[in-house]
């Protein structure tokens, strides 16, 4: 089933504060858990992680030492639909505005 790129990402548009409608900052941090599942978390709770990346053990045969560069790619490709994501709809709001006079 294909990623669907164009489902709603939540922003804080409730908040009164100056960056209301954007999403917040987060420090995010890949560790190796002890059963060699790759967890991505917020650096700064102890929550449970936001994903993991599990590989199977023939997979991790196969890749060796690679599957935390593997994972780190997978995580990259996911923050850069993201922020595209992101892009296109703050831009949306600029620029969907008719403008007040025309030149």
């Amino acid at each position: 089933m294909p990623y669907d790129i164009d489902n709603d990402i939540e922003v804080d548009s409730d908040s009164s504060d100056q960056f209301a409608g954007f999403a917040k900052e987060t420090t995010l941090e890949l560790v190796e858990a002890d059963d060699g599942r790759l967890l991505l978390r917020d650096a700064e709770q102890d929550e449970a992680p936001l994903m993991t990346i599990d590989f199977s053990e023939k997979l991790k045969e196969i890749l060796g030492s690679d599957t935390q560069a593997i994972g780190q790619h997978m995580i990259h490709a996911a923050i850069q639909v993201i922020m595209q994501k992101q892009m296109s709809q703050w831009h949306a709001h600029v620029y969907d505005k008719e403008p007040t006079h025309y030149s």
